[in-house]
């Protein structure tokens, strides 16, 4: 893994008479990566052809979803592991339990192993200040 740079903002997180009394750190979100231009950069770095990374790219995709969807925790080697939870609404009755009528949400969670924690922890961080949060030194 390359060295890591992440750009983040100093967000206030309370305020008390006008004056901020913490801040915490949130990612910078850029426009997101065409999955062409994603499976043409891993093809490069690994070396094989696009169309070898596109078919082992939606494998994993599939993996993933159909062993989180069905309850378990999925580790990917270096990278982390996946897992699903669901909120759904109160029935009055069993028979009213119907999936569709009660999930209110799918979310599927990412927690990152340990030697990519680090990483992310020691990346070349930039805190920025983009007039947003209104950050005081």
């Amino acid at each position: 893994m390359g060295q890591v740079k992440m750009r983040k903002a100093a967000q206030t997180l309370h305020f008390n008479e006008g004056k901020p009394q913490g801040y915490h750190l949130t990612q910078l979100v850029y426009a997101p990566i065409k999955e062409k231009d994603l499976i043409k950069y891993m093809a490069n770095s690994a070396n094989v052809p696009e169309s070898t990374i596109e078919s082992a790219v939606a494998a994993i995709a599939d993996g993933i979803l159909y062993y989180a969807i069905n309850g378990h925790r999925v580790s990917f080697p270096g990278f982390g592991g996946f897992w699903c939870s669901l909120k759904a609404k109160t029935a009055k009755r069993l028979s009213e339990l119907k999936q569709v009528d009660v999930v209110k949400s799918l979310t599927l969670h990412f927690s990152p192993v340990e030697d990519l924690r680090q990483v992310i922890a020691g990346s070349g961080t930039t805190v920025v200040n983009d007039g947003v949060y209104g950050i005081e030194e």
